[in-house]
């Protein structure tokens, strides 16, 4: 359970650093590419077998640690928009509903259990995600033209849970101790994919700003750890569905407490209804 607790902690911390981006003007690309150049370095460091790249793109998993890296960059860049724009409550919300995706492919692929209390649990979390975004007239104002946001974080986060855990079911990612492995291919895939557009910018005028390299390596060390311990979460729990409503409504629920908090972002009591209801979702989804 440690692990999933560490796993919900320090996503909610990449949310909190996104909101500090803006603080103190950060430029979000610069940042996340430079993310990823840290992340998958000291993974590649820690890894206690040299990792080869004809040997890598052999590896059963590539594909899989590929399509991540590719969505990770894109999510990302979504993500902290999102939080600076939106708020990290919100933003925290329209990328852990997409525990229905993978939750659903558990179900249909792998024949994971429903029960009653399960389904109950899920309906609930699918009630507090209304709540907990549902804005005041005010603030949809201010938000409209980032309406089409969430959709996309849904769909982009989706589909990266629904891998990881193909990956993990297929590959035994975790079982064979590959997490550290597999987490710096995907990455170097993001920062492979990143590095190239930087350039671009660069010769377009664009300065990279050492405050930029040091957010980069700052938001580097969580997200790192973030993944590890979700992997492990996922190799210690018997099934799929227990990990990912409990991981996704746990990291809405930090992050509304934190943003709340400590950015001050104005929750209604709506919204907090919708946290509660979301907490009840975890109990019924973890007792069934």
């Amino acid at each position: 359970m440690i692990y999933l607790v560490l796993s919900i902690l320090l996503t909610t911390t990449l949310m909190l650093i996104f909101k500090l981006f803006e603080r103190f003007n950060i430029n979000n690309f610069q940042a996340i590419v430079f993310n990823y150049i840290t992340a998958g370095s000291i993974c590649f460091f820690v890894t206690d077998t040299p990792l080869r790249v004809t040997q890598i793109i052999n590896e059963p998993w590539f594909t899989s640690a590929f399509l991540i890296g590719i969505l990770f960059i894109c999510g990302f860049n979504l993500i902290a928009f999102s939080a600076q724009k939106i708020g990290i409550a919100i933003t925290s919300v329209a990328t852990k509903i997409s525990l229905c995706i993978p939750i659903i492919f558990g179900f249909i692929y792998y024949g994971d259990q429903f029960s009653f209390l399960k389904i109950s649990g899920i309906c609930l979390a699918l009630i507090s995600i209304y709540f907990t975004s549902k804005k005041d007239t005010e603030q949809k104002e201010n938000s409209q033209n980032y309406i089409l946001i969430p959709v996309v974080l849904f769909v982009c986060t989706g589909l990266i849970d629904l891998i990881f855990i193909y990956s993990q079911e297929s590959y035994e990612i975790v079982a064979k101790g590959l997490e550290l492995k597999f987490s710096a291919v995907l990455y170097s895939i993001a920062g492979c994919i990143g590095v190239p557009i930087l350039i671009v910018k660069l010769l377009r005028g664009r300065k990279i700003e050492l405050k930029n390299v040091i957010a980069g390596f700052v938001l580097g060390i969580p997200n790192v750890l973030s993944i590890v311990f979700f992997l492990k979460s996922l190799h210690h729990f018997p099934e799929s569905t227990f990990v990912f409503p409990i991981n996704n409504m746990g990291i809405v629920a930090a992050s509304a407490i934190f943003a709340s908090v400590l950015f001050k972002e104005h929750l209604s009591k709506i919204n907090w209804l919708g946290i509660v209801i979301a907490m009840l979702s975890i109990l019924l989804i973890s007792i069934s």
